[in-house]
């Protein structure tokens, strides 16, 4: 009889063991000159898996590294792209064209002369605008699974827009290669997700208030929302931590309109999107910010209705702002 209990003791033991959750993980450290943070449920590090992800990206699409893919095809050293390059490419094709040409990856010389690139030199002069423009338009740009071709050779792409939300996307794939089925990756704010949290809810993240603060001292969080679904990724834009003040005391902001050329004074000052991949959302985010609230509105009917989003719009002055939200957005808690 005693044996019979131990051994039911033991197989209780085994079975529960069998049943036993895997723990949740987490990976941080630099990448493209920011931040990331992954978090995660697996029963082994993954770690390598998510480093592969990252350095595949950087070696494709960081412009300040001599040795990648996207220094090559701006320098006319190789026009030679791989799979990595023209999914990154594909995605910031359908947005441009979901927002008839306001979004743009071929707006890096513009990018540049303003002085949030290689370049310092800012503001620029009508007739400097006008030449740099004749290097500005995707429909000059071709590109296959193999190679790209530019209509001008000076021509410059710039991925920032897109490279971390497709990252982030690349890392959620490698896991769940791996066989995991939570987690939430965030590169610089571009978030990809999947599952659950640790406490079997909905992955809850915060959307800062969007106040002028170029150090990012300012934490105050506007929303904090529930992501939605099994499964997508969410990104915002807004200028509020990226611009310059000129000598007069006007401001310019990161977005550059591909349309006029100059930096996009829209009544937008921030632009949440979640979309399916984080890529879309991140791509989609710049293209409301230059589009401006009017803008939008147009652009947004194009989209498909797996998109939602989330603006603030300027009131008149920078202390106020209105929201507003699609209607399958979810709201603050």
């Amino acid at each position: 009889m005693r044996r019979t209990v131990t051994l039911l003791l033991l197989s209780l033991i085994l079975l529960s063991s069998c049943h036993q959750e895997a723990p949740y993980r987490s990976a941080e450290g630099l990448i493209f000159g920011t931040l990331y943070r992954v978090t995660y449920q697996a029963d082994q590090d993954l770690s390598d898996q998510i480093n592969e992800a990252l350095q595949e990206v950087n070696r494709v699409a960081n412009p300040f590294d001599s040795t990648s893919m996207i220094y090559a095809v701006n320098n006319n050293l190789s026009m030679a792209v791989d799979s990595t390059f023209y999914a990154i490419y594909s995605v910031a094709r359908r947005v441009y064209e979901q927002s008839g040409g306001t979004y743009d990856v071929t707006i890096a010389p513009l990018v540049n002369a303003w002085g949030f690139g290689f370049e310092k030199s800012y503001p620029l002069t009508q007739q400097q605008v006008d030449s740099l423009m004749e290097l500005v338009g995707m429909d000059k740009v071709s590109c296959t699974p193999t190679e790209l071709t530019k209509a001008n050779p000076a021509m410059e792409l710039d991925f920032a827009s897109v490279a971390k939300g497709y990252a982030s996307d690349l890392v959620g794939e490698k896991l769940r290669k791996a066989g995991v089925t939570n987690y939430l990756v965030e590169i610089g704010g571009e978030i990809a997700y999947s599952g659950r949290n640790p406490r079997g809810a909905p992955w809850r993240v915060g959307i800062s208030r969007p106040d002028l603060d170029s150090l990012g001292i300012s934490q105050e969080l506007q929303e904090i929302i529930d992501l939605p679904g099994v499964r997508g990724g969410l990104a915002t834009s807004g200028n509020y931590r990226n611009y310059k003040v000129a000598a007069d005391g006007r401001v310019y902001g990161h977005t550059i309109s591909a349309l006029s050329g100059y930096p996009a004074e829209t009544d937008i000052l921030s632009a949440s999107v979640i979309a399916p991949t984080c890529a879309e959302a991140d791509a989609l985010a710049t293209a409301f910010m230059a589009s401006g609230y009017e803008g939008s509105e147009a652009m947004r009917k194009r989209l498909s209705p797996d998109i939602s989003f989330l603006l603030f719009v300027s009131a008149g002055d920078s202390l106020t702002f209105t929201t507003i939200a699609s209607p399958s957005f979810p709201r603050s808690h």
